[in-house]
């Protein structure tokens, strides 16, 4: 097994480019240039939604490759003290819980000024109405860690760096039967550490290894294996969204084993994208979703 750390990288992509060469062609990529005059470079930090917010209550996810994931409620100020006490204290290796598919702009709507102008040109129009009801945040310590998976509704996936550096191990979807399905869209191969004995046939993957900066934005194509590996206190946030093609190859996907519960939320994006029934509409009822997946 070789592993890669060739990802594209590009510079300020323009979207007839990214659709183009990558949305349509199923591959990765980098983008930079595109969002470091946002002003949350600048401002966001633990300490600063600490300050804003500090007793908004959020949940947290402690990963256990023996007892699956368990999920802790703390407020903010709670989950501050949390990762700085970790952070300075170099020898501490009980990590924190991590906080993960947090709809953040959501609970603190001016956060949603930090992050202007958003490239929404790189989303379909019908995303557009209220884009940022769809983000889910993802803010650790470092050596935070998210096990190999794939997005559960096979969308795609705008991933955008704002504070740290996180290393991504990225698969092809066709690799996946290399990589040792544990349910639906978890994987029981460790990209850092794999287990030859145990797990012989991910020998054949392709892992791709590389490291996502501030001010980066990964676009990762629909069933794109994962694993992340934050290597400093980290923010991050995500969108998952579909196509008229991926949310059509989503619901054939029923087929092979997809939950029924994530095979409805792709046929409400379909009625959304395919059908344009508007996104007011469909919201009310797609909205469960983002509690779902976390």
């Amino acid at each position: 097994m070789i592993v890669s750390t060739e990802i594209e990288r590009r510079y300020k992509l323009s979207n007839d480019e990214f659709q183009r060469e990558y949305v349509q062609k199923g591959k990765p990529v980098i983008i930079s240039g595109v969002i470091e005059s946002w002003d949350s470079f600048e401002k966001w930090s633990l300490e600063y939604f600490k300050n804003i917010f500090p007793s908004l209550k959020i949940y947290a996810k402690k990963f256990s490759k023996t007892e699956g994931i368990d999920l802790i409620r703390v407020t903010i100020e709670e989950y501050a003290k949390l990762i700085s006490s970790f952070e300075n204290n170099p020898d501490n290796n009980d990590l924190p819980p991590y906080c993960h598919d947090l709809p953040l702009f959501s609970l603190i709507p001016a956060l949603i000024e930090d992050v202007q102008p958003f490239p929404l040109n790189y989303l379909p129009k019908w995303y557009h109405y209220k884009w940022w009801r769809y983000c889910q945040f993802f803010i650790g310590s470092s050596k935070s860690i998210t096990p190999l998976h794939f997005d559960c509704l096979l969308t795609n996936n705008i991933f955008f760096q704002i504070v740290g550096r996180k290393q991504f191990t990225l698969l092809q979807p066709e690799d996946a039967k290399y990589c040792y399905r544990q349910g639906w869209r978890w994987f029981l191969i460790d990209p850092e550490k794999p287990d030859f004995n145990k797990y012989p046939q991910y020998k054949y993957a392709r892992p791709i290894k590389f490291i996502v900066n501030p001010g980066d934005i990964l676009y990762m194509p629909p069933g794109t294996l994962h694993h992340v590996r934050s290597l400093d206190t980290s923010i991050s946030f995500n969108i998952d969204w579909h196509t008229e093609k991926s949310v059509l190859d989503a619901l054939a996907a029923s087929m092979r084993g997809m939950p029924a519960k994530n095979s409805y939320y792709n046929l409400l994006l379909l009625l959304g994208l395919v059908f344009k029934i508007p996104p007011q509409m469909i919201f009310r009822f797609y909205k469960s979703y983002l509690n779902y997946v976390s």
